[in-house]
C-alpha cells in the first residue's frame, strides 16, 4: 500500500427501501508500521494488508441480513475484493467489521468480525472508489478517498459516531483505531441490552458440517437466524448477540447438506432450562461471555493437551536460546491451534495467550517442544533432541520466561492448566526454575532441577540436572583396577579391593555388578572386595547396571593359598635347575599336572600340561617368573629364574 494520506469524501447511493440502514462508520486504510501500533485485528502481528478494515453499522431497528454482500474496488476495473459469507446478520444498532486478513483476536465490542482469507481488501490510499453491493449485485453504497498530507497511520472515523463526518481517529483520543466499537470504546448496541457471546467447541464433533447456528428465546427460536463463526479456524464457533433478556434459553443447531441437527440436552441436567428441558439456560445481568461448551454437553470438551515441562537452560549461546515449553498430547488432537501458551511475568498476573499453536493434527502420546532458538537448543540437548516428536519455533517472542515466571496453557482462549502462581514472582518459591527446569511426572507431580544447575555447561549432559525426558546418560566404558594398582594376592585368604572407573563421569547410573570367571579360585562381593580361595589366576568383571551391557575386566594372580600346600604335601614334585637356561626339569609322582607361568606383574606368558619330565622354556626371556603348578585340585607356586 502507498503511504499517502487521506481524507474521505463519502457520497452514498442507497437503495430506497434500505432507509440508510447500512452505513460505514470507520475505515483503516493506512495502519501504523511502528511496532504493534498498527495491529488493529489484535492477532499479535503487524501486517499492513491484514490490519486494514471497514466498519459497518446497522442504524435500523431491525436485523439486517448481509449474507452475500460484496465489497468492490472500482479503481481496479470493478473487481470484487470480498464476499460476505452466508449467515451474517447484523442486529439492530450492531456493527460488522471486515478486516483485510489475519485471525482477529478480541471481542471488538461484541460486533461481528470477519477477515478476508484471500488477497485482502487491498485498499489504496488515493483515487479509490469502493462500492458495496447487495446479494443481487445491486450497488447500495459507494465512497471515494482523496489525498491528505497529515501522514495519518491511523483510521478515519465518524465524529460523532454514526452521524458525524470523518476525522482522523487520534484527533478525538489517543487511540489509532476502534474497530467494532464507538470511538470511546463502548459498544454500538444500546446499553439497555446485554451483549452475550455464545461459544461452541466443535473440535470433537464426529461429522462434517456446513454451518452452525444458535436458537433461543432471544430470536424467536429461529433455527438458522444467528450463525456462529470460526474466525480463527481453531474449532471454536462464536457469536455475540444483543439481548434484553436476562434469562436465556438456547441450543445449538448444526447444518450439513441442508439437514439440521439440534442438540439433545434432555439428559444434561446440569444446564437445562427449568422452563424447557431441551434447551440450555443462562442468567445474564450484564455483558456476558459464556464458557465454551461441547456440542450436546453442559461442560467444555476434554482437554487433550498438558504442560509437561518448562525450561530456562543456560546454553553456551545464552540469552533466549534455552527457553522452551514442553507439552504432551493425551489423545489425538485434530487442530492444535485450539491451544496456546501465555507467560505471567514477575507475578503481575496473566498476560493472556501470547503464543498460539499452529493448525496441525497431532497423534496421542507425543512430546512437543516449543522453542525460541531451535539450532542452539538442538546442539545443547544433543541426543535428547530426538525425544521430541515435534519441535515448534516461537517467532513472536511470546515465550519469554525467566525462571521465576508462571505459565498458562490455554484452550480456545480459556486457561485449562497453570504452572506456578501467576500472581507471584517465583524467585525463592518452591517452583522456581532459574537456569534450570521444571518437569511434571506421569503422576502429575512437578519436579525441579537445582537452581542454576545448567550454568557453564556445554550440553545438558554436562550438568548435574539432566532434563528427565533425556534419561540417564549411558556408560560408555569401564576400567577395572585394584587398590594400590595391585594385580596379585599372595597372602593366604587375602583380599583386594577392586575399583570400577566409569566413563563418562556424569553417566546417570554408575553402579556395576561384580563377577568372576572361576569361583573356585576366589570370591567377590557386591562392593568389589575380592577374596582368595586357591592359587591360580581369576578374571574379575564389572558390568554396568544401566542396561548398556558395557563391562571391563582385570586378571588377578593368586598364590600362597593353604589348600595347594596341603594337597602337595603328599605328592612328590621337584623343579630344577633353578635358575635354568633352556630346559626346566619337573619330577612328580606321575599324576597329570598343569602349569601356568606369569611375570611378576601378573601377565600370563606360558601354560600347558606337564606330560614329560622336561619342559622347553627357551621362548621365555631371561628374568624372574612365577610358576603355578596344579595337581588335581591343588596348586603350588614357585618363583623360577631364567638365565
Amino acid at each position: 500500500m502507498k503511504k499517502i494520506y487521506l481524507l474521505f469524501f463519502l457520497a452514498f447511493s442507497l437503495a430506497g427501501n434500505l432507509k440508510a440502514q447500512l452505513i460505514i462508520n470507520e475505515v483503516l486504510y493506512d495502519p501504523s508500521n511502528t511496532l504493534l501500533e498498527g495491529d488493529a485485528n489484535g492477532d499479535g502481528l503487524y501486517n499492513q494488508t491484514e490490519d486494514e478494515f471497514i466498519e459497518f453499522v446497522n442504524t435500523g431497528s431491525t436485523a439486517l441480513d448481509v449474507s452475500g454482500y460484496q465489497i468492490w474496488d472500482d479503481t481496479a476495473v470493478g473487481s470484487q475484493v470480498y464476499l460476505i459469507p452466508s449467515g451474517i446478520i447484523i442486529p439492530p444498532g450492531g456493527a460488522l467489521v471486515v478486516f483485510g486478513g489475519g485471525k482477529p483476536v478480541g471481542l471488538f465490542g461484541g460486533s461481528i468480525v470477519l477477515a478476508d482469507t484471500g488477497a485482502g481488501l487491498s485498499l489504496n490510499n488515493t483515487g479509490e472508489v469502493i462500492a458495496i453491493k447487495d446479494n443481487l449485485g445491486k450497488t447500495i453504497l459507494v465512497f471515494d478517498s482523496d489525498a491528505l498530507s497529515n501522514n495519518p497511520n491511523e483510521s478515519y472515523t465518524r465524529s460523532p459516531d454514526i452521524t458525524g463526518t470523518f476525522v482522523q481517529h487520534a484527533t478525538i483520543n489517543t487511540l489509532k483505531y476502534s474497530p467494532g466499537t464507538k470511538v470511546n470504546g463502548s459498544p454500538f448496541v444500546t446499553l439497555s441490552t446485554y451483549q452475550v457471546r455464545f461459544k461452541l467447541d466443535l473440535n470433537n464433533y464426529p461429522a462434517s458440517f456446513d454451518a452452525v447456528y444458535v436458537k433461543g428465546n432471544f430470536n424467536g427460536y429461529c433455527d438458522t437466524c444467528d450463525a456462529l463463526l470460526d474466525v480463527n479456524n481453531d474449532g471454536l464457533w462464536e457469536l455475540a448477540l444483543p439481548t434484553s433478556k436476562d434469562s436465556l434459553e438456547y441450543k445449538f443447531v448444526v447444518v450439513s447438506a441442508g439437514n439440521k441437527v439440534e442438540e439433545d440436552l434432555n439428559s444434561s441436567v446440569a444446564c437445562f432450562s427449568p422452563f424447557n428441558s431441551s434447551y440450555r439456560f443462562a442468567l445474564v445481568k450484564s455483558d456476558t461471555v459464556l464458557n465454551a461448551v461441547c456440542y450436546n454437553s453442559c461442560s467444555s470438551c476434554n482437554n487433550y493437551l498438558q504442560l509437561k515441562g518448562v525450561t530456562d537452560f543456560i546454553t553456551p549461546a545464552k540469552g533466549i536460546t534455552g527457553k522452551a515449553i514442553h507439552i504432551f498430547t493425551d489423545s489425538i488432537i485434530t487442530n492444535l491451534s485450539s491451544y496456546g501458551i501465555g507467560i505471567a511475568n514477575n507475578g503481575n498476573g496473566s498476560n493472556g495467550m501470547e503464543y498460539r499453536f499452529p493448525a496441525i493434527s497431532v497423534a496421542a502420546g507425543q512430546n512437543i517442544l516449543v522453542v525460541r532458538d531451535s539450532v542452539a537448543l538442538a546442539s545443547y540437548l544433543g541426543s535428547c533432541w530426538s525425544e521430541f516428536s515435534i519441535v515448534l519455533v516461537d517467532t513472536t517472542g511470546g515465550l519469554n520466561q525467566n525462571g521465576n515466571d508462571a505459565v498458562e496453557l490455554f484452550k480456545l482462549g480459556e486457561v485449562v492448566e497453570t504452572f506456578g502462581d501467576i500472581n507471584k514472582d517465583g524467585t525463592g518459591e518452591p517452583w522456581e526454575y532459574k537456569g534450570s527446569w521444571a518437569f511434571k511426572t506421569n503422576t502429575w507431580v512437578w519436579t525441579y532441577g537445582a537452581i542454576n544447575c545448567t550454568d557453564s555447561t556445554t550440553t545438558i549432559f554436562d550438568s548435574e540436572c539432566i532434563y528427565p525426558i533425556c534419561g540417564d546418560l549411558k556408560v560408555s566404558s569401564i576400567v577395572v583396577s585394584a587398590t594400590g594398582g595391585d594385580s596379585t594376592i599372595t597372602q593366604n585368604g587375602g583380599t583386594l579391593n577392586m575399583i570400577a572407573t566409569i566413563l563418562p563421569s556424569n553417566a546417570g547410573n554408575k553402579s556395576v555388578s561384580w563377577s568372576l570367571d572361576d569361583s573356585t579360585i576366589a570370591s567377590i562381593n557386591s562392593l568389589g572386595v575380592l577374596q582368595a580361595k586357591a592359587d591360580g589366576d581369576v578374571i574379575v568383571k564389572a558390568t554396568a547396571k544401566d542396561g548398556s551391557n558395557v563391562f571391563g575386566t582385570k586378571t588377578i594372580l593368586i598364590s600362597g593359598q593353604a589348600t595347594g600346600i596341603a594337597d602337595l604335601s603328599s605328592r612328590k614334585l621337584t623343579i630344577y635347575p633353578n635358575p635354568f637356561e633352556q630346559i626346566l626339569n619337573i619330577e612328580s609322582d606321575g599324576k597329570a599336572h598343569e602349569y601356568k607361568i606369569y611375570t611378576l606383574f601378573g601377565q600370563l606368558v606360558d601354560e600347558g600340561l606337564i606330560e614329560s619330565k622336561q619342559k622347553d622354556l627357551s621362548k621365555l626371556s631371561p628374568g624372574a617368573y612365577l610358576m603355578v603348578v596344579q595337581v588335581g585340585d591343588a596348586f603350588l607356586s614357585y618363583k623360577i629364574f631364567k638365565k
